[in-house]
């Protein structure tokens, strides 16, 4: 667990150090829709590893990180849930070690519920 911990950590201080040009917001430097500060943290994990983030936009926008700890031949990732029914998965994290970028948008007029943990055969 303090594993984790510190890894967050390091990813927090990393993103909380980036700044942006003068007159420039990281949604016009990426050339993408403006997305909100973080409005509530996630996490949730497995015997294969853990993944952390945020919702942002109203609850219409899940970002955040997966990370592989474990040589099981599992590749993990998160599923978010909308009010609607729908489900949306993020990237798989490829093997121990290795870590995935979640990045998932909610269908038009829809919020995310919810954020699970899953995998796949890899």
């Amino acid at each position: 667990m303090f594993n984790h911990l510190k890894k967050a950590a390091v990813l927090a201080g990393a993103v909380a150090a980036f700044t942006f040009p003068t007159g420039l917001t990281p949604a016009m430097a990426a050339g993408s829709p403006a997305v909100s500060a973080c409005e509530k943290n996630w996490y949730v994990n497995g015997s294969e590893g853990y993944a952390n983030g945020c919702f942002q936009n109203n609850y219409t926008y899940v970002s955040g990180t997966v990370y592989d700890t474990a040589a099981d031949g599992r590749c993990p990732f998160v599923r978010a849930v909308f009010w609607d029914g729908n489900v949306r998965d993020s990237r798989w994290a490829t093997g121990k070690g290795t870590h995935a970028t979640v990045s998932i948008s909610s269908p038009t007029g829809s919020h995310v519920r919810r954020v699970e943990w899953h995998y796949i055969k890899c």
